[in-house]
């Protein structure tokens, strides 16, 4: 059984506050508010939260510039629920930490699922920390940090996310609608270039490496390691 959590909404609308206020309640979990960027701050300096849902237009700030607070004081997930909703402002949300962002309006149901699935996701193990591919590439998923060939980058968490998603289908593709599923928790609806922008970016911090990702028409991505890579 779920343990019981503290979540906290930061929006600046009562009709969503009231309707976050019933999801979070009824799933047995204890709701927060702040109406702004400011007050969520003081909020986050007081209280630590196993979960935030963060609007991106409050009244003093984007919600996203609270993200890095979010992150590196706070330490506390956090999921977008906003009205901003074309695929850059989803991308640009998922690169900057977002386990999930949700467009408004959404019905409670679905928010519910959603919260439900960032809260009783389970940890991974000390052991499930570090994932590789043969000799040329490991990557630490706690810090997001990518060693390629004695090289080391620190991955977006979007980035860090496909890349183990790929890593745990080696060598099978992998199209745009199983990469939405995995990276950003939603089905891939056409015209969403998500998908394509990350593998891009992941390309590039992979380049010069023996291990790639390699486009096969009409399925996926898909990545894939030369046999010496693999210590055959």
């Amino acid at each position: 059984m779920t343990e019981t959590a503290d979540i906290l909404l930061v929006d600046d609308d009562v009709l969503i506050q009231l309707m976050v206020e019933d999801v979070v309640t009824q799933m047995g979990h204890r709701f927060h508010c702040a109406a702004d960027g400011a007050q969520a701050r003081a909020t986050l300096k007081r209280q630590r939260f196993d979960l935030v849902i963060l609007d991106r237009r409050l009244p003093d700030t984007d919600g996203l510039l609270l993200a890095q607070t979010l992150q590196a004081e706070a330490r506390a997930p956090f999921i977008v629920l906003s009205s901003l909703s074309a695929s850059h402002d989803q991308l640009l949300g998922l690169g900057l930490g977002a386990l999930d962002y949700i467009c408004k309006p959404v019905e409670p149901a679905l928010l519910r699922a959603r919260i439900a699935k960032h809260i009783d996701a389970p940890r991974a193990a000390p052991e499930d920390r570090v994932v590789t591919v043969g000799k040329a590439v490991q990557l630490n998923t706690q810090t997001r940090r990518l060693s390629v060939d004695g090289r080391t980058e620190v991955l977006s968490p979007a980035e860090s996310r496909l890349l183990v998603h790929l890593i745990h289908t080696l060598d099978r593709p992998s199209d745009r609608l199983e990469i939405s599923k995995a990276i950003c928790g939603r089905e891939w609806v056409y015209g969403d270039r998500t998908a394509d922008v990350l593998v891009s970016r992941l390309r590039r911090r992979l380049a010069g490496s023996e291990v790639e990702i390699v486009t096969v028409h009409g399925l996926g991505y898909l990545l894939t390691a030369k046999p010496d890579a693999l210590g055959q």
